[in-house]
């Protein structure tokens, strides 16, 4: 797939509203006073950009409600946790917040102008930081850090003080228009926080924390270009802060945002560029709160920059095998519009433009991929996943029931982890026990704070577990049941993650299985060798079917199909995991990867699992095709494996081919046979 955009920001903001980004990043505002408040972020900056830009048509007149809506909600939930005083806390039991009260006021301002915020409720939280949270020096303190860490960025990091300073002094700026008459000591607070910026912003060493405060400067007409670009790398295309890229990806945001504010239009450009080149191929910046402040300055870009540029592009796209080529057309007006066509891989393609401006174009390669756990992927928590068959079944019309128990620790030596998210993998065949769950978010002892059966933040269906806060003290473990309700000849095991909701990065993912220790994945093993092939798919089913001649030749020769033999079995070695084929090649029909193998012997391998299905007896002969990903190359050496594509057919002698029973599937294979011999594949 191909994507072009004529404006580097256009595909940011297109996935952010529409299609499966807004899908999988926007849903229905939700959780604690933080969270929420993440949830609700996203949908709003869009709207704001695309009110401004009058551009709702390229994405969907009808995706504003949604939108709209998404906006509303989280301005509900939010006030239920509101304290009588104005301020904010993730739970209404807990500490106020700074950070979080400065970050709902700050949301509810951008939001004023698209639904009803009541204006008491954005004066009275800015109220609060001013008498309660800024010290005599200008500075603003937090007495009550936010359970989720990782949505606050780098505030918590070096130079911290600037940081939250800047951060409260950008809510104080973009509320003023609602509060000014209301709060009179705004002014006054905003101008010793102001001046105490400006005499910090010299000394600061942290990248994130200069450019903060030079956003918070620019909005007071007080901008330092030289500091910015001073403490910028890559000639002033990004600010990187060591601790994690998502926080050079938001101190990126903020300085761009500096940069907007004063019309340095050009050193802007050189951001834009930096960050479009970051964002994953569906719009996405690693974490919620990096995606959110990229957005937020690249649409501020956009929408300053478009009236002092002229973009005219005429592209054309000439892909081979086709006649005609693509034809797109940019221009100021549908420039936020990202343009896209898929193409077979392999296939060769050519792209022209002529006329004035830029754009970007993004080639994405789409293929599946099994998870893989490595040791490398638990450095942040320790988890361990195990299933215990339960005496009796407790579930109507199950046949088994199971606990599923799930132990976690954090590994940082000074904090416990903050809301974290267990996306749990569901086996096939089995039901989980909701009542089980139900018990767990409540009562005393109210072990989770939700869980849901969701889609969202999991492409595949999930039970998602959310969770306060893991300790990194003392293991907590969740058990709940799940019930078999079908059997499945081939169960395969499933993933249990467990990572940061507002740091998604350090994942740590384990399996686990009814029967296998730890979920370990299905081997296929030459102990003599020593080599293993996962073997974790469906098994191959003899073809005892009839088959039409057309649809047996279409998949001898159909794209990744390696070899056509009629191989017979000499003998069978069946072991627990791996069984071996002992096969001798009696025709080569299509030869593959392995040549000159006729009359030769070759050893298959299969999972014991599908000894049934395959159906070999020794001394038969049969018809085996088989693909390319199926014939490994260990050691430098090719395994013939009997994988879920593999064609196994059962080859009928001459006299077996005479009687009613056979006579179709004997005329068949053997046509097959004559043509692959004469005349090889022709498609």
């Amino acid at each position: 797939m191909h994507l072009l955009a004529g404006q580097e920001v256009s595909q940011t903001i297109e996935q952010a509203i529409s299609g499966d980004f807004m899908g999988r990043l926007i849903v229905q505002p939700t959780g604690c006073g933080e969270q929420n408040m993440i949830y609700m972020t996203l949908p709003l900056t869009a709207t704001h950009y695309l009110d401004t830009t009058k551009q709702w048509e390229g994405v969907g007149l009808q995706r504003r409600s949604e939108a709209v809506q998404h906006i509303q909600t989280g301005y509900a939930r939010e006030l239920t946790y509101r304290k009588d005083d104005g301020s904010y806390a993730a739970y209404l039991q807990r500490p106020s917040s700074t950070w979080l009260t400065a970050y709902v006021a700050k949301v509810f301002a951008l939001a004023s102008d698209i639904i009803s915020i009541e204006e008491n409720v954005v004066c009275s939280a800015l109220k609060w930081l001013i008498l309660n949270a800024q010290m005599p020096d200008g500075t603003f303190r937090e007495n009550a850090p936010v359970l989720s860490a990782g949505m606050v960025g780098d505030v918590r990091g070096k130079d911290a003080e600037a940081s939250l300073t800047a951060f409260v002094l950008i809510a104080l700026q973009e509320g003023s228009h609602i509060c000014a008459k209301s709060v009179r000591s705004l002014p006054e607070s905003s101008r010793k926080a102001i001046a105490y910026l400006e005499s910090r912003l010299p000394s600061l060493t942290n990248p994130y924390a200069v450019a903060m405060s030079s956003y918070a400067l620019a909005n007071a007409g007080k901008f330092n270009r030289d500091r910015l670009l001073q403490s910028s790398s890559g000639e002033g295309a990004y600010w990187e802060v060591p601790g994690g890229h998502h926080f050079s990806l938001e101190a990126t945001a903020y300085a761009l945002l500096a940069l907007v504010k004063v019309k340095e239009f050009d050193a802007a450009g050189k951001a834009v560029h930096w960050l479009n080149r970051q964002s994953s191929p569906y719009g996405s910046y690693g974490t919620t709160q990096a995606t959110i402040m990229v957005f937020q300055a690249v649409a501020e870009y956009y929408k300053q920059v478009r009236d002092y540029q002229n973009l005219d592009l005429d592209v054309e796209v000439s892909v081979s095998g086709r006649s005609r080529p693509i034809k797109w057309k940019f221009s100021k007006d549908n420039a936020h519009l990202t343009r896209s066509d898929k193409v077979q891989l392999k296939q060769e393609f050519n792209v022209t433009a002529k006329g004035a401006g830029a754009g970007v174009l993004k080639v994405m390669t789409l293929y599946y991929a099994r998870p893989v756990e490595k040791k490398s992927d638990c450095t942040k928590y320790d988890l361990t996943v195990e299933m215990k068959k339960e005496q009796q079944v407790s579930y109507p019309e199950a046949e088994e029931s199971y606990e599923v128990i799930i132990d976690l620790l954090f590994k940082d030596p000074n904090r416990d982890a903050t809301m974290t998210i267990l996306d749990i993998g569901l086996l096939t065949g089995f039901v989980v026990d909701e009542s089980d769950l139900t018990e767990l978010t409540s009562g005393r002892d109210k072990y989770i704070q939700k869980f849901e059966m969701d889609k969202q933040l999991s492409e595949r269906g999930s039970l998602i577990i959310y969770l306060d806060m893991v300790s990194h003290t003392v293991p907590d473990r969740i058990v709940f049941r799940v019930h078999k309700i079908t059997n499945v000849a081939l169960l395969q095991p499933a993933g249990v993650t467990v990572y940061e909701y507002y740091s998604p990065g350090g994942r740590c993912v384990k399996f686990y299985h009814p029967t296998k220790k730890d979920g370990a994945l299905n081997r296929l093993c030459n102990d003599q060798e020593g080599l293993c092939q996962c073997a974790e798919e469906n098994c191959s089913i003899q073809k005892k079917q009839k088959i039409e001649e057309k649809d047996r030749e279409k998949k001898a020769c159909e794209a990744g199909m390696d070899y056509v033999y009629k191989v017979k079995v000499v003998r069978l070695d069946q072991n627990p995991n791996t069984d071996f084929y002992e096969m001798k090649i009696e025709e080569v029909l299509k030869e593959g990867s392995d040549p000159d193998v006729r009359e030769k012997q070759r050893s298959f391998m299969g999972h014991a699992n599908c000894r049934e299905s395959f159906g070999f007896e020794e001394g038969k002969s049969y018809l085996i095709m088989g693909r390319s990903v199926d014939l490994p190359r260990i050691d430098g050496k090719l395994q013939y494996i009997l994988g879920e594509q593999t064609w196994i057919e059962y080859w009928p002698t001459r006299e077996e081919g005479q009687t009613s029973q056979y006579r179709d599937k004997y005329i068949g294979i053997t046509s097959l046979a004559q043509t692959l011999t004469d005349f090889g594949c022709t498609t």
